[in-house]
Formats: C-alpha cells, sequence, structure tokens
C-alpha cells in the first residue's frame, strides 16, 4: 500500500512544481516589461520638459519710441531658441545702454543691430540720419500735413503743383516717394496710442538723399508741396507722368457717369408724350398777325397795320 501511495502522488507532486515555475516566469517578464516602459516614459517625458536648447537675448522691457537712448530698465534677457535666434541680437544688455534707438521698439521684442545708431553718432535728430543721408524741413499746414495725422517714423510721397515759366501749364507730379519723416515739428517719436490723435504743426523734417534734397529745396521755393501718407506696409515705387489741366479735364470727361436707366413709368409716359412733343416742334410756326390801329382825324379815317408778335403755340 505504501508503493501504491507513493506512485499514485508524485505526479501531483511535479505537475504543481510546473505551475510555480510557470508563475515566476510570468512575473518576472512582466517586471521587466514594467521597468522597460517606466524607462522609457521617463525619457520621453525629460525630453519634453527640457526642449530645445536655448540662449539669452536682449529685449525690450516697455514699447519705446524711435530717438530713445537706452537705459538699463527699458533692457532685459529673456530665453530665445538657439535654433532660431535672429541675427544682431545681443546676450547682454551692458552692451546697448546709451544707444540711440533708430526706430521705435514693442515691448518683448528683441532688439537688433539695425535698429540702432552708431556709438559715434551722438544723441538727437543727428543720431537718426544714416550714412549718406540728409534731414530736410519742410513748411507743412493742415492740408500739406494730412490735417496733422503725420508723425515722425511715417513714410510719405512728395507732390509738387507748379507753374512753368514762358506760358506753360500748371503741372502736379510726385517727385520723392517713401520718404521717412523723421521729426514732426520737435517731435522725434510718438507713442502709438497718440498715433490716432491730430498734431498740428507748422515743420516735418524728411530723410532724404543729397539730390533729393536739392528736388525739396527747389520745390519748396518754386512751387507748392503737399504730403500723402502711405501705408506702413506699402514701400512700392510707382512710375508717374504727372498731371496737367487739360489732361485732368479731358480725364473728368472720359469719366463721366453713364445716363441712368429709365423705369417703365417714364418709358410709359416719354412714349406718349414724345411723338406730341415732335409733331409741335417740327409743325411750322403759324403766319405773324399784323396789328391794326384805327385813326379818326377830323372828317378822315385811318387804318395802320403794323407786324404783331407770332401767336404762341398751342401748349405753350
Amino acid at each position: 500500500m505504501a508503493i501504491d501511495e507513493i506512485i499514485s502522488t508524485s505526479p501531483k507532486k511535479s505537475g504543481s512544481r510546473r505551475s510555480g515555475s510557470r508563475a515566476v516566469t510570468f512575473t518576472v517578464i512582466a517586471l521587466v516589461a514594467g521597468v522597460s516602459v517606466a524607462a522609457v516614459l521617463k525619457s520621453y517625458v525629460s525630453h519634453l520638459s527640457s526642449g530645445p536648447p536655448m540662449t539669452g537675448v536682449v529685449v525690450a522691457t516697455m514699447d519705446l519710441p524711435q530717438a530713445t537712448t537706452l537705459l538699463a530698465e527699458h533692457l532685459t534677457v529673456t530665453p530665445w531658441p538657439t535654433g532660431a535666434r535672429p541675427e544682431g541680437t545681443f546676450a547682454d544688455p551692458k552692451e546697448l545702454v546709451g544707444r540711440v534707438l533708430m526706430s521705435k521698439l514693442v515691448k518683448n521684442e528683441a532688439v537688433l543691430s539695425t535698429k540702432l545708431a552708431s556709438r559715434e553718432a551722438g544723441s538727437g535728430l543727428a543720431s537718426l540720419i544714416p550714412e549718406n543721408m540728409r534731414a530736410a524741413a519742410v513748411r507743412v499746414d493742415d492740408v500739406v500735413g494730412v490735417a496733422g495725422f503725420i508723425h515722425p517714423d511715417d513714410h510719405v510721397d512728395v507732390i509738387v503743383t507748379m507753374h512753368p515759366e514762358r506760358g506753360g501749364e500748371t503741372t502736379s507730379r510726385v517727385i520723392l516717394q517713401n520718404v521717412r519723416v523723421l521729426a514732426v515739428g520737435q517731435e522725434l517719436g510718438v507713442d502709438d496710442q497718440k498715433r490716432n490723435q491730430a498734431q498740428p504743426v507748422t515743420v516735418a523734417t524728411l530723410l532724404v538723399s543729397t539730390e533729393e534734397s536739392e528736388m525739396l529745396a527747389l520745390a519748396s521755393a518754386q512751387g507748392r508741396l503737399l504730403l500723402t501718407l502711405r501705408p506702413w506696409a506699402d514701400r512700392t515705387q510707382i512710375a508717374t507722368f504727372g498731371v496737367v489741366p487739360t489732361q485732368l479735364l479731358g480725364a473728368l470727361k472720359q469719366r463721366a457717369p453713364e445716363p441712368t436707366p429709365r423705369s417703365r413709368n417714364e418709358e410709359r409716359l416719354l412714349a406718349h408724350v414724345e411723338p406730341q412733343l415732335r409733331t409741335a416742334i417740327a409743325a411750322p410756326p403759324p403766319p405773324a398777325v399784323p396789328d391794326t390801329v384805327e385813326i379818326l382825324r377830323g372828317d378822315r379815317f385811318e387804318q395802320r397795320k403794323f407786324e404783331g408778335k407770332t401767336p404762341p403755340r398751342s401748349g405753350e
């Protein structure tokens, strides 16, 4: 009996051993898979949190108009993706203290070298004039200066109206295009909030070349100037040939409005009235009826006829 019992119980023990080994194997595989997934997730999260390589770039801490002399409180350093860093930026604000802005900056905008005057330029209006350029002042009023809505850093076209000598026709023509306004009156800069407000002044200072300054001086002395304000994004040059009064009147004649089409009621009325009008106009005038005057002189009786007026036609 003992041997039979041993033989009968031995397969049960070997089956339980196999089940235990399988459980251990599955547990080890699960642990390895869990550790691998955790490592991958940690690497992914670490990559997201680190992001691209960054570098420091100097930006403006507030809105700054042109001609501003930069101070330490105007500047700060902000992280910037190294691969997207613009050319001409700075990493140290100390490099920029004392420099003068040639154009305005908005808050958090990177300070570029192209927007700064050279260190030798000094300050004031002279620092805003690039090399080989000149600042020329022209007299303006409410009409010439677009009702006071021209401000520093705007761009304008200059039109002159002149009457040439020896009996030529008065001519208007655009002589300068896309000219930058350096100053209006004594203001070298203006806040964006004030750009919606009129600024009545008598002088505007324009940035021109040497040749353009000669043209501007002659036009100002011999004719009448008019400034036209350009959109901020428009920097195109347009070829013009000027205009004289005969061309202007001819162009206006060509642009005469087309006659308005008649309504049905007007057509019916005209269809009824026009034949009568045509008949009355085409009919010959009736003969003139002479006026007769009777004169009694004692025993003599006379009649004298005078040419009378033509009797009116029917309908007149």
